[in-house]
């Protein structure tokens, strides 16, 4: 479970060193990150103070997965355990919603090193709760929101498919309903709305075909990876709009072309 740990906290020092310029908003909470990672006893305090926990999450096939976090602090030990048992379900849900077993054999979870979050291929790096929330507004993504998308990265690089599965997955995990004009958080989604694009355009294609087609097009298009950062192209479009019923198809093509990232 420790394998890499130096190397990883050499890696989001360099991360938060990195971000110190870009953030000059949040300063104070960045400097204790690279304070508390320029630590040498750090890795030492961790292993010693058994700074990780696992659990085995029901998955596909009748196999467990293993979800282990390593945490940076004793004072995050609570919230590190909390993180896990929120990312429990996403698990499955994610896999019945692709039609595939999770894409890796084990998931990692590095909570507390950095400010700010990644994920993919089985690993996610999150900032402690505690920092996220203290130096956010009331207008900030809920934090277990945010864990669904990273989980969700291990699937899809695309951030704006990305999005939406953190939006399905946070719903339908806290409700169990499907129906998006009910769901509590949508990313200030206005359905419909003309400027829609991105997660937006979207969930307008949820509202429009429903749960079933949804998961349908996500499962044509994953072999294709979508990139990270870039329009759809055009191969992924025809890949999911072929899923599609066909008086539908202009306005779902319409809405996959402000898909900007």
């Amino acid at each position: 479970m420790l394998q890499g740990l130096s190397a990883y906290i050499a890696q989001a020092l360099q991360t938060n060193e990195d971000n110190l310029p870009r953030n000059p908003q949040i300063p104070a909470q960045i400097q204790a990150k690279i304070t508390m990672l320029q630590n040498p006893s750090l890795p030492a305090d961790i292993i010693n103070g058994r700074r990780w926990a696992e659990i085995g999450v029901p998955s596909s096939g009748g196999r467990s997965v293993p979800m282990s976090t390593v945490f940076a602090l004793e004072s995050m030990r609570a919230e590190a355990g909390q993180a896990l048992q929120t990312l429990a379900p996403v698990l499955p849900l994610l896999e019945e919603f692709f039609a595939q077993p999770f894409p890796t054999p084990a998931i990692r979870l590095w909570y507390g090193f950095v400010i700010g979050n990644s994920g993919g291929g089985g690993s996610i790096s999150s900032e402690d709760r505690t920092t996220y929330e203290g130096r956010t507004g009331s207008s900030r993504l809920p934090y277990d929101a945010i864990l669904c998308h990273e989980l969700g990265h291990s699937y899809i690089e695309n951030e704006s498919l990305t999005q939406f599965l953190e939006i399905y997955a946070y719903n339908i995990i806290r409700t169990g309903a499907t129906d998006p004009l009910t769901w509590s958080y949508t990313r200030s989604w206005t359905p419909d709305a003309a400027a829609n694009q991105d997660s937006a355009a979207l969930m307008d294609i949820y509202k429009a075909i429903g749960p079933e087609t949804m998961k349908h097009a996500y499962r044509a298009i994953y072999p294709l990876r979508p990139g990270y950062g870039q329009p759809l192209s055009t191969d992924v479009i025809q890949a999911f709009v072929a899923q599609v019923p066909e008086s539908l198809k202009p306005q779902v093509a319409a809405k996959l072309a402000k898909v900007t990232f």
